[in-house]
C-alpha cells in the first residue's frame, strides 16, 4: 500500500513539474512551432528590440537618402519573397530552410552592394558587437534558468 501512495505521490509531483514547463495544448493547438515562438517573442517584447537595433544601427552608418531608398526597396522586395517561401506549401522543410538561407545570403550581399567601404567595416563592429552581447545575455540567462531549476527542484 506504502508504494501505491509512493508512486501516485511522485505521479502526481511529475505532473506539476511539466504543467509547468510545456506550453498549454490549447495554445499550441492549430499552429505552427514557428508561429508559437513569434508569439512567444512578441510576449517578450524581442521584436520591438530588434526594431530599434535595425534603426540604430541605419542611424549610426549615416546612410544617404538614396541608401536608404534602396535599403527599402530591397527589404520589401525580401519580404515578399519570405512570405511567399514560408507560405508556399508544396515546399518540405528542408526545401524552405534552404530557399530562407539563400534569400538571407542575396539579402546580405546587396546590403553590401549599398555600403561604402567605411560603412560596411562599421556594420561588421557593430554586428561584432551585438553577438557578444547577446552571448553575454544567454550565458546571464542560462544561469538564471538553472537557478530556477534548482529552486523549483528545492521547493
Amino acid at each position: 500500500m506504502k508504494k501505491i501512495i509512493v508512486i501516485l505521490a511522485i505521479t502526481f509531483m511529475g505532473q506539476l513539474v511539466f504543467a509547468q514547463l510545456v506550453p498549454s495544448i490549447r495554445e499550441a493547438k492549430g499552429r505552427t512551432s514557428t508561429e508559437l515562438n513569434k508569439t512567444k517573442m512578441e510576449k517578450r517584447g524581442h521584436h520591438k528590440k530588434d526594431k530599434h537595433k535595425r534603426e540604430a544601427m541605419m542611424k549610426e552608418l549615416n546612410l544617404s537618402e538614396d541608401q536608404k531608398a534602396k535599403l527599402k526597396e530591397m527589404k520589401a522586395s525580401n519580404k515578399d519573397k519570405k512570405d511567399a517561401i514560408k507560405n508556399d506549401s508544396k515546399l518540405t522543410d528542408e526545401q524552405r530552410k534552404e530557399q530562407l538561407k539563400a534569400l538571407k545570403e542575396e539579402r546580405r550581399k546587396g546590403m553590401e552592394s549599398v555600403l561604402n567601404d567605411d560603412q560596411k567595416k562599421k556594420m561588421k563592429e557593430m554586428k561584432m558587437k551585438m553577438k557578444e552581447e547577446k552571448k553575454a545575455r544567454k550565458k546571464k540567462e542560462k544561469g538564471e534558468l538553472k537557478e530556477d531549476m534548482k529552486t523549483a527542484t528545492q521547493n
